[in-house]
């Protein structure tokens, strides 16, 4: 199972999330459930990377797990950065309704403020 855990900010964005284990739908290399969260993370890691807007910090903690965490957001970014956020929460959220076995998604507590000068 795909377990991802997320902290929104006050503002409503992702101010962090982690991601462990495998799917487990299908055999490894053919996976759909797996591709499609891969895709999902991947866009919306690279999208942060791409950023010159937000403070961030990712690793890759081993096989089967990834932890994100954005600590700003400046002001030129902020739109950007909610549109990225939402995408990737509404394609995870319907995955995970469409594949319940397969992921699971967990809300922790605020992570607190990430818009910096708005």
């Amino acid at each position: 199972m795909i377990r991802v855990s997320i902290s929104l900010s006050d503002e409503g964005v992702i101010g962090s999330l982690m991601a462990e284990g495998h799917a487990g739908f299908g055999l490894k290399g053919t996976d759909i459930v797996c591709s499609a969260f891969t895709v999902l993370l991947r866009t919306f890691a690279r999208s942060v990377e791409a950023s010159t807007g937000l403070t961030w910090e990712a690793r890759d903690a081993g096989p089967g797990k990834f932890r994100l965490a954005v600590t700003a957001v400046m002001p030129a970014a902020a739109e950007q950065y909610r549109g990225w956020c939402e995408f990737f929460l509404r394609g995870l959220e319907d995955l995970a309704g469409e594949q319940p076995q397969q992921v699971q998604i967990e809300y922790g507590p605020r992570s607190g403020r990430l818009f910096h000068g708005s």
